[in-house]
């Protein structure tokens, strides 16, 4: 049959394109983890998630970077999530520069253990990153598949010789159809911010429902940033003619974390991103040691996040 024909082709075209990534930087491997339910594979480059593949639907839940709408899939934000204000920031009295969401995203990561069900990747520091962040770290991002969940942990180690400053965050983007998809939040009486033209963090609060359907106004003055809210769970549900269906979970314990898509595109995705940092705010004044929402460590300290997306079956 035609639809037959479809998934068998979609299937081809998955095993194809996956192999490897060609970038203008270079080609980039892909590692991959599968069982009965989901095949995912993920890109030594910026350790980025690059395809989560429902098997059982032969769909492609993951958006697949089209340059014309956002030319990502689900890269990691280290040591920076979002912007400093002025692109710059301070550290003992000398001066850093470092575009929007740090430079993990665009560094090559070393695959550091695979397993059948379990991938991990180290970035450590090095002349090239202490030139833009001034401390000396290593980063493992590891992702872990378990029946209808993968588990995405970030584990941070100071391996310098004073204490450490950083932000992380995620960035996954979620195939939906704007319009028939509701983002569905466990949690009440939930208030979100702005961030203004330069990319800065504006303190005036907003209501929104805990329940609303997914359209393109929505992110007309692009993110919303959620802060402190106590959501620890985040849904997008598919409103189809036979009632609704849940499609994806993303399960975290972040103060914070953004809704986005790309303003005023109607892009067919949504990013559910939870934070552990922010932009500077608009008023902000400080150094690097100051910044709201901020991470620390001391001296050999190490420090471990993760969260959770489940997939599930279409109704």
């Amino acid at each position: 049959t035609k639809q037959m024909f479809v998934n068998w082709l979609n299937k081809q075209i998955f095993y194809c394109i996956m192999i490897i990534i060609v970038n203008a930087g270079g080609v980039f491997m892909l590692h991959f983890l599968e069982n009965d339910i989901l095949k995912i594979a993920v890109d030594t480059h910026g350790a980025e998630l690059s395809s989560i593949f429902n098997k059982k639907e032969n769909k492609e839940m993951l958006w697949q970077g089209d340059p014309a709408f956002w030319g990502r899939k689900s890269p990691v934000l280290f040591p920076l999530v979002g912007k400093y204000k002025d692109g710059k920031t301070t550290y003992n009295e000398k001066e850093y520069s470092l575009g929007q969401h740090g430079f993990a995203r665009d560094s090559e990561f070393t695959l550091i253990e695979k397993t059948e069900n379990k991938l991990a990747f180290e970035l450590t520091s090095n002349e090239e990153t202490l030139a833009k962040y001034p401390f000396k770290f290593r980063l493992i991002c590891s992702f872990e598949l378990k029946n209808d969940k993968i588990i995405v942990g970030w584990n941070v180690e100071n391996i310098d010789n004073k204490k450490i400053y950083f932000s992380i965050g995620a960035h996954p983007a979620f195939y939906c159809s704007k319009g028939e998809t509701m983002l569905e939040m466990n949690g009440k009486n939930i208030k979100y911010s702005l961030i203004n033209n330069d990319g800065l963090y504006t303190s005036k609060k907003y209501g929104i429902k805990s329940s609303f359907v997914l359209h393109d106004k929505v992110f007309d003055n692009d993110a919303l940033i959620i802060e402190d809210s106590g959501v620890t769970e985040i849904s997008l549900v598919w409103c189809n003619p036979y009632g609704k269906s849940k499609f994806i979970t993303v399960k975290f314990d972040a103060p914070l974390f953004g809704i986005w898509s790309p303003a005023k595109k109607n892009a067919p995705f949504v990013c559910i991103e939870p934070w552990y940092g922010r932009c500077d705010a608009e008023d902000f004044e400080g150094d690097i040691t100051e910044r709201e929402w901020s991470n620390s460590l001391d001296i050999g300290e190490k420090w471990y996040k993760e969260y959770e997306i489940i997939v599930w079956p279409l109704r």
